[in-house]
């Protein structure tokens, strides 16, 4: 079977909004970002830079909960436990 035709099948049954999966989507960014922010963290060597890694990281987390609240609003729920503990501990 052809692959769009797949793609596009899947789409039409997809049970969420386009503002729900636009929120999806920045959830998951969110979380890389968070991800990233974490590494960048783990590899400064510069003690000039840790201020950044920290300020990066904590604004990470600040949109992450931030996107989370919305998509609790929306009715979404989002996996992503492990991230949140983390979050909530950090």
């Amino acid at each position: 079977m052809d692959r769009i035709k797949i793609a596009n099948y899947l789409i039409k049954k997809s049970k969420y909004t386009e503002e729900q999966k636009r929120l999806l989507n920045a959830v998951d960014k969110a979380i890389e970002d968070l991800n990233i922010a974490r590494q960048y963290f783990n590899a400064v060597n510069d003690p000039r830079l840790v201020d950044y890694a920290i300020y990066m990281e904590e604004a990470a987390k600040a949109k992450y909960m931030y996107l989370l609240n919305e998509a609790k609003k929306a009715g979404l729920r989002v996996q992503g436990d492990t991230i949140l503990k983390e979050v909530s501990a950090g």
